[in-house]
């Protein structure tokens, strides 16, 4: 019994390391609510001028929709960021390259409603400027890819399926599998009280090494 609480108590703590990992690297990159500085009724207010992250935010692209309820935000991220968060992370070479490889953003989602939302990543489509849809690599995607290479738990990935009551918010990555630099405009979906909504983030461009 005592070495499964030493057990859970390790697993705990890599938890919340990876968690804090995450939020620091939004706040430092995006211009998101860091670990411990925005609760989720107070996620919404805008940063200050004065603070490091809304510095950071004014230095990197970002691209917002906040006319419905289920608001969406996705903030440019360059690879060798993204490299340098998972190496940091301890996250073996082959899953580092894995998603340094592809097209990564820094996502806030919010619930300004008055009723619950659900959403499913799964159903969220890119479409870039050939006319294409692309599914986006969601956590449960990424689980199955970093399998092999011994990751077997991650909570830097936006989760793939999740319930917002109000006011609630998170924060996580959001992948998709296309070339350095491709814009794009993000079909997203989400579901009030059953009923499906769709919206669309026009404009969101992947990072590339080569920043202006």
């Amino acid at each position: 019994m005592l070495r499964a609480t030493r057990q859970q108590r390790e697993a705990d703590g890599m938890r919340r390391n990876v968690s804090i990992g995450t939020s620091f690297l939004l706040a430092a990159v995006c211009g998101l609510p860091g670990a411990g500085a925005a609760t989720p009724a107070s996620a919404s207010a805008p940063a200050q001028a004065s603070t490091p992250a809304a510095a950071a935010s004014a230095a990197q692209p970002s691209w917002a929709n906040h006319r419905h309820a289920f608001t969406v935000r996705l903030i440019q991220l360059s690879p060798e960021g993204v490299r340098g968060f998972y190496e940091n992370m301890g996250y073996p070479q082959p899953a580092v390259a894995a998603i340094a490889g592809v097209c990564v953003f820094g996502t806030s989602i919010h619930n300004r409603g008055k009723i619950p939302i659900s959403y499913d990543v799964a159903d969220w489509r890119a479409v870039t400027s050939d006319g294409r849809q692309h599914a986006l690599i969601t956590k449960t995607d990424w689980l199955a890819r970093w399998k092999p290479d011994g990751v077997g738990a991650d909570w830097s990935i936006l989760p793939a399926q999740q319930t917002l009551q109000p006011g609630d918010w998170a924060q996580g990555f959001t992948t998709l599998d296309v070339p350095r630099g491709t814009r794009l405009t993000l079909h997203y979906s989400w579901r009030e009280h059953g009923i499906l909504h769709h919206a669309r983030l026009a404009g969101p461009q992947c990072g590339s090494d080569a920043q202006p």
